[in-house]
Order: structure tokens, then C-alpha cells, then sequence
């Protein structure tokens, strides 16, 4: 929200600039010693705004003097925490031709575009020129947008338990009408949730079913509760609260809170309630439900039960919202959650897909300035060659290697890059990741996949601290080398000129190395 409330600022503050109009550096590279062009020298070519690196320098290779880029992303800033400043936005409002990636490290780009005139713009997006792929979870890797959620929620999506807060509950927190979601189980409401479920399990759906149907058995379909009595098949008995324990299970700490009734009317007589810490006033992003166990012999003998406990829903729940609850992210009507990853976005790194985009920004320059079409066109066919060349460079270096893994000590910005070459790759995170220290387990499984298949070289990515790779390197004699994924460039890089082709071709010398 932060990130989303700045960048709203910085757009009515570009607005207001744009009325008093801009200077001539507001249109050069960051860090480029042409920032001292003049207006008049640079008046007859056209703009072209790009956000990171690769774009960029691939507008420069295309365009060659006919046409003045800029990049965004000042250089050896992180890419993926970005934010466009107003004079930013100016540049993108005064251009011809405006480059980026996409992905969600460019979501901001929607905002910016929606709030101005682009009819006279050629805009070109990198992930609309290839076919994408999402960001891939592989074995051993954290994926921080769900991993450390996992690590404070339990297997409903609720928050971790904070022991020290839970308190005596009423038996009127409980309290309401409520339907067991057995039938639900039953007549294919909820499949979906025993396919997802199976794959996790490694049992069939149909196992699946067959074990949450017994796990959530019930005599009692229907529940009522008030603040002092609790009805089963439409008949009350009076209870009382009895305190609570705190069982240490399978997904963390829960309160099972104890009632004792009466035992009149064949209602049993101890019951155990959770719902999860959350009091009866369950909040309007949660979808109503508690779970249940009660028997006529004791607590203790309650406690001591093992994978049981009927699952009850407010009685004007839907079989959706059973459904939504089941797969462990319920929400508001009509709010879209999703647990899917996010589209790599990282589709330069494979020169394949360069390729395709280099001929996508050659043909946005030749449509905005047909003057210098055919500059543009030789320019991109020249590029489009070198491209050729290094591809077969690293086709090369994989068919005459040892073994076809490489381990990263790091993010790991590489899809396409590997899916390119066929090479399997571990790494500590996927490449969109914010995180920068991976848990033990992490490091752990990285060290003993380096050491069991005699790996020679652990990499780290451009701009890393380097701190994990350094660390699996100690632990098992492995070489720490870059592969540069281009997402950015050192200030000294980008004044002294260094290309995509330059940085890819040492990356060529590097994967050999990790190969061998």
C-alpha cells in the first residue's frame, strides 16, 4: 500500500511539472556522460524511455545515434523495489517510443499509462513478446510470498496462535446455528480441495475424501449454541464453561475450549470447541465455522483423541464457501485471492527470446520514424546475428559438458535461461524473491546437493551481497561465480558502455566452468 500511495503521489506531482514543461537532462541516461546533449542537438531524434537495463540496451543497439535513449532504473539499483519519480513519469509523458518489461516488478507501469495520453506512443512490453512462464518453486527453494506466510499461519490460513493472549472464552463466543459439513464431503461439493490435497498426500483423490470424511465424522448434523445451552437434534441441554487447554499439534499451538452439560436429552455431556483463536464475532473476511469434539466419558479422554474433530459452518454457508475454506483461503465475497505464482518475468536471460524482442522494438521505431526505418532494420538484423551467436555459444558449452546442474547461492532470475539449454538448476529462492537469507534448511540442502553430486561451482547473481553463496562455498570447497542476469549494471558498467552481448558472453565462460 505504501509503494502504491507514493507512486500515486509522484504521478499528480508529474502532472503539475508537465504544465511548467521539462529540461533537456530530464531526457538523457542516468550516469551517461551524454547527459550534457543539448536540446538543440538531440530536437530531431526521437525519445525512447525504457525501465531497466536490457530494454534499454537493446534500444541502443537498434537505434544506434537516430534515436535518444534513456533508462529509467538508475544504475546498480534494485530493479524489483523500483519507483517511478515524478520527473520519471515526465519522461515516459514526453516520449515517442516507451520500453519495459512488465511482471509485477513493473505493476506501476498500468497506473502511470492509465493516467495519460499514449495515442501518440509506441509501447512495447517484453513479456507480451515471448510466451511466459511462472516462476517455478523446485526442490529445496523458499518461496517468500508463501513459505513465510506458512510459517505464521496454520492449515486454514488463520494466524499464529499468540499463547499468551488467549484468555476464557464464554460459551456465547460459540455461539449460533451451525450445520456439519459432512454432506459436503460427500456429494462432490468439495472435490476440488481432495484433487488439490492428493497431490500433496501423494494419495488419490478418492483416498483423500475418504479419510477427511472419517476425520470429520459426526452424529450430530446440526448444532445450535447460546450463551448457556448447546442443542443437537433440536434438543438443549445447559452448560457450563470448564477453562482451556492449549494442544500442541501437527500445524502448531491451538485452545480447545471445554463445556460440560448436563448430559439431559441425550446431548453428550463434555465438548471441546476451536475456531482458531478467532472470537464470536468471527471477522467478515472469515467464512463462519468452528470444529467440535464431544464425548460422554471425560476431557481427558477428548484430548487424548487423535485426527477427529467434526467441522461445523454457520448455517447460511454456501457449499462454495465450504469449498473456499477446504483449499485454505477463504475471503470476502467477491475478493480474488490466488496461491499461484507470479509470472517470471525475467524473459530476457534467454537470448532465444532477445531475439523476439529486439525485432518487436525495431519494428515500434520503424513505425514512430520511418524517416531512418531502414537504419533501424539493418541495425536489429545485425543484432538479431549476434544473438544467433551466442546462443549456439551456449548450446555449445551444455552439449560438451559433464553434467547439465547448476546450483545458485541466491535468487534465481534463470527460467528461461534453463528452460532454454535443458539444465536443472537449485536454488535458495525463485527469482522475483525479496528475501536475501535463506533458512538453515535451505542452506542445508543446497550444501549437500553441491557436495553429493561433486558440483565445482555455487553462483550468485549481479548486485548480491554474495553472503550465502560464500557460505555454501565454504562448507563444500565450490567456486563462487556470477551469472549475470542483466536485470541491472554497476555505475562504472553503464558510463564505460558494457552491453548485454558483453555481460552474456562472460556468462558463457562461467557456465562452462560450473559444467565441467
Amino acid at each position: 500500500m505504501k509503494k502504491m500511495i507514493s507512486i500515486a503521489l509522484a504521478l499528480c506531482l508529474a502532472l503539475t511539472l508537465a504544465a511548467c514543461g521539462n529540461t533537456p537532462a530530464e531526457n538523457t541516461p542516468p550516469g551517461n556522460p551524454a547527459a550534457a546533449n543539448t536540446f538543440a542537438e538531440t530536437a530531431d531524434k526521437i525519445s525512447v524511455v525504457t525501465t531497466i537495463f536490457p530494454p534499454y540496451d537493446f534500444t541502443r543497439a537498434i537505434a544506434g545515434d537516430k534515436a535518444e535513449a534513456t533508462m529509467l532504473l538508475p544504475p546498480a539499483a534494485e530493479s524489483h523495489s523500483y519507483e517511478p519519480t515524478p520527473q520519471d513519469i515526465i519522461k515516459i509523458q514526453n516520449c515517442d517510443v516507451f520500453v519495459y518489461n512488465g511482471g509485477d516488478s513493473d505493476a506501476w507501469v498500468d497506473d502511470v499509462l492509465a493516467s495519460m495520453d499514449t495515442s501518440a506512443m509506441k509501447i512495447v512490453k517484453f513479456i507480451d513478446c515471448v510466451e511466459v512462464v511462472e516462476e517455478e518453486i523446485v526442490e529445496g527453494m523458499e518461496d517468500d510470498e508463501h513459505e513465510h506466510e506458512d510459517e505464521h499461519e496454520d492449515e486454514h490460513g488463520h494466524g499464529e496462535m499468540d499463547l499468551d493472549a488467549v484468555e476464557d472464552r464464554p460459551l456465547s463466543d460459540f455461539a449460533g446455528d451451525w450445520k456439519d459439513c459432512g454432506p459436503y464431503l460427500k456429494d462432490g461439493t468439495v472435490d476440488a480441495y481432495f484433487e488439490h490435497a492428493s497431490e500433496e498426500m501423494d494419495l488419490t483423490p478418492e483416498e483423500v475424501k475418504a479419510m477427511y470424511i472419517q476425520m470429520m465424522r459426526t452424529d450430530h448434523p446440526v448444532l445450535a449454541v447460546t450463551a448457556n445451552s448447546i442443542s443437537v437434534g433440536g434438543v438443549a441441554a445447559r452448560a457450563t464453561y470448564k477453562g482451556y487447554e492449549i494442544v500442541e499439534g501437527e500445524h502448531g499451538s491451538s485452545a480447545w475450549y471445554k463445556y460440560e452439560t448436563d448430559g439431559s436429552n441425550g446431548v453428550p455431556k463434555y465438548w471441546l470447541f476451536n475456531d482458531h483463536g478467532y472470537t464470536a464475532g468471527v471477522p467478515d473476511e472469515e467464512i463462519p465455522h468452528i470444529h467440535a469434539i464431544y464425548s460422554d466419558e471425560s476431557f481427558e479422554a477428548l484430548l487424548a483423541i487423535e485426527n477427529w474433530a467434526a467441522m461445523y459452518f454457520a448455517a447460511s454457508v454456501t457449499g462454495d464457501d465450504i469449498l473456499e475454506v477446504m483449499l485454505g483461503h477463504s475471503h470476502e465475497e467477491g475478493e480474488e485471492h490466488s496461491h499461484e505464482h507470479e509470472i517470471d518475468e525475467h524473459v530476457w536471460t534467454s537470448p532465444r527470446n532477445a531475439k523476439l524482442i529486439v525485432a518487436r522494438i525495431a519494428d515500434a521505431l520503424c513505425g514512430t520514424d520511418p524517416v531512418n526505418a531502414v537504419t533501424y532494420k539493418q541495425n536489429a538484423d545485425a543484432y538479431i546475428a549476434k544473438l544467433d551467436t551466442l546462443d549456439a555459444a551456449f548450446q555449445a558449452a551444455v552439449a560438451g559438458a559433464a553434467r547439465k546442474t547448476i546450483v545458485f547461492g541466491d535468487r534465481f532470475p534463470f527460467r528461461y535461461f534453463a528452460d532454454a539449454y535443458n539444465l536443472d538448476y537449485f536454488a535458495a529462492f525463485p527469482g522475483c524473491s525479496t528475501e536475501t537469507e535463506a533458512s538453515a534448511a535451505t542452506v542445508t540442502f543446497l550444501i549437500d546437493k553441491i557436495k553429493a553430486e561433486r558440483i565445482p561451482v555455487v553462483f550468485r547473481i549481479e548486485l548480491s551481497n554474495g553472503k550465502m553463496a560464500d557460505t555454501i562455498a565454504e562448507e563444500t570447497g565450490a567456486k563462487v561465480l556470477e551469472l549475470h542476469a542483466c536485470h541491472n549494471i554497476s555505475k562504472n558498467d553503464f558510463e564505460s558502455g558494457k552491453t548485454y552481448l558483453d555481460i552474456m558472453t562472460a556468462n558463457v565462460d562461467a557456465l562452462k566452468e560450473a559444467l565441467q
